[in-house]
């Protein structure tokens, strides 16, 4: 039973509902000595104390995705990674990375694999929604755009499908005609557990890479995408929105935009997005948006790219008037986030496919 499963939820609170109802009943039937008789109550309380614990930190963890299964619990998940040494027995290590990847049905309509990093040199989760037109014969030989989604720290990509129903709101987006039919990926930020703020930091994780080369190489080995830059974008939340603003300004021969949603302070951090934006005066595209009432990204933040940015780097902000740092507001960002983001890819196109490109 899966660590986020709801039934595994429920099963909890009926454990603790059954702690407390035992409790009621032994507690006036307990026997023996004085201090057999206390030291039984005391584990009735305990038990119950346990239980109810459980309850809470289950669901605080479902709701803000802190670990997305038992071996991200226990500190087994995105173990490794890098170009694998062969073992006795084992086979060689391709000369060649191999980007081929199984894909999962996983949730709501989105696929997962665990994806190794060749040039990263780690491992980690990356969740993929595929647009409805995708599958449609019509579009069999159509490449999409792609934009990458990042989560905030804690977090996992799991958390956008517990926070919030992302292909639905980017599904409605696309039937109303806001947005153009887009995949969305959704890739750790911390494959080594690691918050280096989405850059490279050697000795501790290579993220930048990860993000711009890992994920983007997988993702075009495997589906039908529109080439970097023109056809990807990314965009984030909280501190995937700081990563966000980064990785759009450093990186803009990968990303043609990126949206940076309630993004953590822009000016902290070596090579920050202020910084960027102030010093590279790269050809790249953002979108910062902030709501008033959040106090751990204020508009001020918005501002102070808006300020360090000049031409060639444009910088645009929207900004709502309520809402605190938490998946209500970022769920209203979204919307308008996807069309601002949509309007600046390559809108899907069909071209001619190779005999052995992605499905």
């Amino acid at each position: 039973m899966g660590l986020t499963s709801g039934w595994f939820a429920v099963l909890l609170a009926a454990a603790a509902v059954a702690a407390v109802a035992g409790a009621l009943v032994l507690w006036p039937r307990v026997r023996g000595p004085r201090p057999v008789r206390l030291g039984a109550r005391v584990g009735l309380i305990v038990l119950c104390q346990l239980t109810a614990i459980l309850v809470v930190m289950v669901t605080v963890n479902n709701e803000y995705g802190f670990y997305a299964s038992w071996d991200d619990l226990l500190g087994r998940a995105n173990a490794g990674g890098g170009r694998p040494t062969a073992g006795p027995g084992a086979s060689p290590t391709p000369e060649v990375p191999d980007y081929g990847v199984k894909f999962a049905a996983y949730s709501q309509g989105f696929q997962r694999a665990t994806v190794r990093g060749w040039d990263s040199g780690t491992k980690g989760d990356v969740i993929v929604w595929l647009p409805p037109q995708y599958g449609k014969p019509e579009f069999a030989h159509t490449r999409f755009p792609v934009i990458e989604v990042l989560h905030g720290i804690p977090g996992t990509p799991h958390s956008f499908l517990r926070g919030m129903r992302l292909g639905q709101v980017m599904q409605e987006q696309i039937a109303a005609g806001r947005a153009e039919p887009a995949i969305l990926v959704l890739p750790t930020i911390t494959p080594d557990r690691v918050n280096t703020g989405c850059a490279d930091v050697e000795g501790r994780s290579r993220v930048a890479t990860w993000l711009t080369d890992d994920v983007v190489r997988t993702v075009a080995h495997n589906f039908r995408t529109l080439p970097a830059p023109r056809g990807w974008a990314v965009m984030g939340i909280s501190t995937g929105g700081y990563c966000a603003a980064r990785l759009a300004l450093e990186y803009p021969e990968v990303f043609a935009a990126g949206a940076a949603l309630a993004p953590d302070d822009p000016s902290q951090g070596t090579r920050s997005p202020v910084w960027l934006a102030r010093t590279e005066h790269p050809r790249a595209q953002l979108l910062v948006e902030s709501s008033r009432q959040d106090p751990e990204s204020p508009p001020r933040f918005a501002d102070a790219i808006t300020a360090a940015a000049a031409p060639p780097t444009r910088v645009s902000t929207l900004q709502l008037s309520s809402g605190g740092h938490n998946w209500n507001t970022w769920g209203r960002m979204f919307p308008d986030a996807f069309t601002w983001v949509s309007a600046r890819l390559e809108a899907p196109r069909a071209v001619p496919l190779d005999p052995s490109a992605a499905p």
